[in-house]
């Protein structure tokens, strides 16, 4: 018996950002990532590859991108696998850098009030 409202079917918006971070969650297949982009660090390993993708301040889901510190001086980031451009990417950049090197200088256990100039790692 076929009901008498047909329903919608959706595409799942969010697919293609569903894969991309299932890609490069994988440390695998980020290292490969890695050294296509910086063939001539011979050094990396999925050891010195450490994922630091950081929560939606405003939801409680993932953002789409992802942030890679690469031994002690490389962050690199993946950002916003998405179809369509949107100015405010910019502003999410902007926010998601300084989110990350919040959450790095609290790793590292450096502290932006004292006088000592903290280490930073440089962004791709």
């Amino acid at each position: 018996m076929i009901p008498k409202q047909m329903h919608e079917v959706k595409a799942k918006r969010t697919a293609k950002n569903s894969v991309f971070l299932d890609l490069f969650q994988n440390k695998s297949y980020l290292l490969k990532l890695y050294k296509t982009l910086h063939p001539e660090d011979t050094d990396a390993t999925e050891d010195t590859l450490d994922i630091v993708t950081i929560d939606n301040v405003l939801t409680d889901n993932l953002y789409n991108d992802l942030g890679v510190m690469v031994g002690k001086n490389r962050l690199l980031l993946l950002l916003e696998a998405q179809a369509s451009w949107t100015v405010n990417i910019l502003i999410r950049i902007l926010l998601y850098l300084a989110q990350s090197y919040h959450e790095y200088f609290e790793r590292t256990s450096q502290s932006l009030y004292r006088s000592k100039k903290v280490k930073m790692p440089k962004p791709e």
